[in-house]
């Protein structure tokens, strides 16, 4: 009984030292603001007051911060996600494997740490973690005020992200380049990863895509005639990268985009996006570790935009074209880990607008009480960080006034994958507006007639035509 007695004695007080060790370590090292393997915001440790503690919610803001401040947090997570690769070893490493996802991937915004903020009263970024967004606002950057947008150097890389297929070459558009020959095999619905590509998959609702359409018919109609509206509704990298049979049907998502075309009223004008992305799929038009698109991607979008709107495109030849390093996992890494991904990391490229002197201000929160500037195709952005070099990240308003003379103002709403697609209308607007509903919560009429914008351009990727939180505010704002 007596040795029964001491081994309890010795197990509680060896428990009591590793808890004890831990609150020391909690207390001795440096808290962290963001963690890039997640994507996301950490925990700090809250401020106590009265009203939190009898609520509840400061001890859930407590335990929320111990979770995400735990002494030597990432070489667990990595090492549980080893032992995980160990104990149940994926069946094909070559082939498709799937990782179920609820779409939840929305991450905090921060400024980079790394970046000098030249404004102390610089407003931080808003942040956003909706349980119920479907798509991702990536961490942001806040860039220095009044910067030209050429006077930090482009950091080049050996990587060749276009994989030896030149983006000026003209595919066939009767014709799209074939698909390599992976493994694929059916599963559950969630994340596909064939080789070192990740993709989501995708299933339409045909009343959900039709009363999508209806909410542009709705903005179109408190609209002058004079503003022309433009729709524009983006594939998913599975469109573009999978079997026939995991795009047919409701999976179909260019059966799904015309749909919603088929529903907009004839005053609206639908631009295609996705016949010239199918014709350029064996260029770098997707990421293989996020979401997102790539700049060349969007690039092929604002052409067929170009040729809706009567403008000519400008080629890529004729702007300036800069590359970042290969570092980049994006939000498909984030919520799988998987070390496919992790090991074929993303590289990044753009090609800076022709604008002449420009200015981009910046309003993150709704009330637009303050605003910063920032700079397009920032090289700065790297790493996580790496898709918000574009025109940063999700945030209420966006301005951008160029030196062009057109007579033409433009409003783009915008989900994230509008962000790579902002800089190519610097080519030829006076004036751009970038407004994303989760966050903007003033009427869109009011801004149109304020300041004179002639063309307003609605744009989302697949997923965000049902997205419950940018829809929420579409129709808050729809007025």
């Amino acid at each position: 009984m007596n040795y029964r007695f001491r081994n309890q004695k010795i197990t509680a007080l060896f428990f009591l030292f590793i808890l004890l060790i831990i609150g020391f370590l909690h207390l001795i090292l440096p808290g962290k603001d963001i963690s890039e393997d997640e994507g996301r915001k950490l925990a700090r440790f809250p401020k106590l007051n009265y009203e939190d503690a009898k609520s509840g919610k400061q001890a859930a803001n407590i335990e929320g911060w111990f979770s995400d401040q735990f002494p030597f947090r990432p070489l667990l997570i990595k090492a549980g996600k080893s032992w995980r690769s160990i104990v149940f070893p994926n069946l094909n490493s070559g082939g498709l494997q799937i990782t179920p996802i609820n779409h939840n991937l929305a991450v905090a915004e921060d400024p980079d740490e790394d970046i000098e903020i030249d404004n102390e009263e610089q407003p931080q970024p808003a942040v956003n973690i909706d349980p119920e967004a479907e798509q991702s606002n990536e961490q942001e950057i806040v860039n220095d005020p009044q910067t030209e947008e050429n006077t930090t150097p482009v950091e080049e890389t050996d990587a060749n992200p276009t994989d030896n297929v030149s983006p000026m070459e003209e595919n066939n558009p009767d014709d799209p380049p074939p698909l390599e020959d992976d493994d694929f095999r059916q599963t559950k619905v969630g994340i596909v990863i064939t080789n070192n590509r990740a993709m989501e998959m995708y299933y339409g609702n045909e009343k959900k895509l039709k009363a999508y359409a209806e909410r542009l018919n709705k903005l179109d109609s408190i609209f002058p005639e004079n503003v022309q509206l433009y729709s524009m509704v983006i594939p998913t990298a599975i469109e573009l990268y999978s079997p026939d049979q995991y795009h047919s049907g409701y999976s179909s998502q260019k059966d799904c985009i015309n749909i919603v075309y088929d529903e907009l009223n004839s005053t609206i004008k639908s631009v295609d996006s996705y016949t010239r992305l199918i014709n350029n799929r064996d260029k770098y038009i997707y990421f293989r570790t996020d979401h997102h698109w790539t700049g060349l991607g969007a690039y092929y979008a604002y052409q067929s935009f170009a040729e809706v709107a009567g403008w000519t495109a400008l080629s890529l030849d004729q702007m300036e074209h800069y590359q970042l390093e290969g570092t980049y996992l994006g939000s498909l890494y984030r919520a799988t880990k998987e070390s496919a991904l992790k090991n074929n990391p993303d590289t990044t490229e753009g090609w800076k607008p022709v604008t002449g002197d420009y200015t981009a201000t910046a309003w993150d929160k709704g009330d637009l009480k303050s605003s910063y500037n920032i700079r397009l195709n920032d090289p700065r952005s790297k790493g996580g960080n790496s898709y918000l070099n574009y025109s940063g990240g999700d945030r209420a308003l966006l301005k951008i006034a160029t030196s062009h003379n057109s007579g033409r103002k433009v409003l783009i709403i915008k989900d994230s994958f509008g962000n790579a697609f902002v800089p190519y209308l610097a080519n030829h607007y006076d004036e751009v507006y970038v407004v994303d509903p989760r966050y903007y919560v003033k009427s869109l009429s009011s801004l149109v007639s304020e300041n004179g914008i002639t063309d307003v351009i609605v744009l989302n990727y697949m997923f965000g035509t049902s997205n419950k939180t940018w829809l929420g505010g579409f129709d808050k704002i729809s007025n």
